[in-house]
């Protein structure tokens, strides 16, 4: 009702705005790439939105509204209400109605508890990572730029300080070392350290690279996601050397990685086609098929479950937790189910790890000045 109220207060959409030469070409050379793009993309509904916001940064309000409408109207979980890029219509009666359609179609599912809080503030954590044999949480912090380890009742301490913007962060199963994917100003990191913190290595490329996320498998090989540069980078046990996993794979905007349970597969996320799935023996790659009605975009965490992958999904979705069901070859997404979506403690979800038959997972990384409430959220078998 309240958004009701309010749009029947709110303004019309303003004028078009007129492009220059120069910039009405790098917009009408996008906008084709896109449309191009969204007869081959296996994931169309970020690719309609991607077509929407490209049209509100051009500032072609009326063209911005239609395709975000259609994006919206596949009830996808797409929600625009924190993309800057619409702003200039943010006080129209269109944007209400939008907004008001999606509140009604995303409905909160609430499963999760609170498991603990870490209670030091303006962390602005990112990554996370258990340690099953040591019973141990691993939480990175951007702002920090410290990794700290927590007990499962809460009781956290220092596991190591001095770094950069610590992302993602995994303990090796081979030797239950950790590793911690970090950017500085002129560099990006791949930290590797003891159980007990003890620096054993860095490993560092110069600018034009973005750590993000990290995987490892049984024999200790680790793989690492390039945002900046759009690849999946691996560190082999055996060579100790970061190379290209594949130097024909790309994904834009590569973020959240996981493996398969028998090491085979590599999943990555990115845009636009949401999930990638590497076979490991051979390096070859294909994106992940799955439902219409499933949109897989600005996926951050993603771990494998049992045949799943759990996937933390925020930026233009609506932030929630989802579980996809993987079929029998590992390649494509059967079915999935919404986990948890509008929690009342959301406020800048990320990542989370499996542990103790439950996903734990960061609730509130945006708020700098109270602790972090970390969900645990019981995963069925």
């Amino acid at each position: 009702m309240l958004i009701l109220l309010i749009a029947a207060l709110a303004f019309q959409l303003p004028p078009s705005e007129v492009l220059s030469p120069e910039d009405a070409k790098g917009f009408h050379e996008e906008i084709a790439r896109l449309e191009k793009l969204l007869t081959t993309a296996s994931d169309r509904p970020a690719v309609i939105y991607a077509l929407a916001r490209t049209y509100a940064a051009g500032g072609q309000y009326r063209e911005a509204v239609e395709w975000l409408n259609k994006a919206v109207g596949l009830n996808a979980g797409l929600d625009p209400v924190n993309d800057r890029q619409f702003e200039a219509i943010h006080n129209t009666r269109e944007w209400f109605a939008i907004l008001h359609q999606i509140r009604d179609s995303t409905p909160a599912i609430v499963n999760s508890h609170v498991a603990f809080n870490v209670e030091e503030e303006n962390l602005a954590p990112e990554g996370m990572a258990y340690d099953a044999a040591r019973k141990r949480f691993f939480i990175g912090s951007t702002r920090r730029h410290k990794i700290v380890e927590c007990t499962e009742s809460g009781d956290c301490r220092i596991f190591a300080q001095g770094l950069g913007e610590v992302l993602g962060i995994k303990v090796s199963p081979l030797d239950g070392s950790v590793w911690a994917a970090s950017n500085a100003k002129d560099e990006a990191d791949l930290f590797h350290f003891t159980a007990a913190g003890a620096l054993l290595r860095k490993y560092a490329v110069a600018q034009g690279h973005y750590f993000n996320d990290l995987a490892i498998n049984a024999a200790g090989d680790v793989f690492v996601t390039d945002t900046r540069a759009g690849r999946v980078l691996l560190l082999a046990h055996a060579t100790d050397r970061l190379e290209i996993l594949n130097p024909a794979l790309h994904v834009e905007s590569a973020n959240g990685i996981a493996l398969s349970d028998d090491g085979k597969k590599v999943y990555v996320a990115g845009f636009p086609d949401g999930l990638t799935v590497v076979d490991l023996p051979s390096r070859a790659f294909r994106a992940v098929a799955h439902p219409e009605s499933l949109c897989l975009a600005t996926i951050d965490g993603l771990a494998f479950f049992q045949g799943s992958l759990i996937a933390i999904q925020n930026g233009i979705m609506t932030h929630r937790v989802v579980r996809l069901n993987l079929g029998g070859d590992g390649n494509s997404i059967s079915s999935f189910e919404i986990l948890e979506r509008r929690n009342p403690l959301f406020e800048g979800i990320t990542t989370g790890a499996v542990a103790l038959g439950a996903f734990y997972f960061m609730a509130n990384t945006d708020t700098l000045l109270h602790p972090t409430t970390i969900l645990k959220l019981p995963l069925r078998r």
